[in-house]
């Protein structure tokens, strides 16, 4: 198998495991489902870039791979599930935010140097790739400035991303 997609499995394969530990570990619903929705996607990831390597169809793989970034409105829907107190429940964790935000920034970081060095559809699904990772380290962001700094993300925030959390 190609480096470049090996490489690829073995970081989304240890995104995956890492997303799961922490959502197993964390009690705040909303952080929970951040983490698991986070897991599924790397999970998908996985098949995908396997898939593509297999077959070569960088086509389907990028059509597809658009498709996944369902996160947001896992967390919208287990944002209204939840009453108002538990959604301003403490920060657990603390650390696995920001070591999950340091991971997304190395993942955008190695798919924009994987498609530097791509041309066409190879090109393409790299850039997909990074355009995820970015949109997993915005969705980690706002849900741990939401929960840790609410007063600061609701005067910043207020009808940007996820204005729906303005409530």
């Amino acid at each position: 198998m190609n480096e470049i997609y090996k490489k690829a499995i073995e970081f989304e394969r240890k995104g995956f495991e890492f997303y799961k530990e922490i959502a197993e570990k964390m009690n705040q619903p909303l952080a929970k489902r951040l983490f698991e929705s986070l897991a599924e996607q790397e999970k998908e990831h996985i098949h995908f870039i396997e898939d593509i390597y297999e077959k070569g169809n960088f086509e389907i793989g990028i059509a597809e791979l658009k498709q996944i970034n369902k996160m947001e409105e896992d967390i919208k829907k287990v944002f209204f599930e939840i009453d108002k107190e538990k959604r301003k429940a403490p920060l657990d964790h603390i650390e696995g935010y920001k070591l999950a935000m340091e991971l997304e920034k190395k993942g955008y970081e190695m798919y924009k140097d994987f498609a530097k060095n791509s041309i066409g559809k190879e090109k393409e699904f790299f850039e997909t790739l990074m355009e995820q990772e970015k949109q997993h380290f915005e969705s980690l962001n706002n849900v741990y400035r939401y929960l840790s700094e609410s007063e600061i993300w609701y005067s910043e925030e207020e009808s940007k991303v996820w204005n729906w959390m303005n409530m």
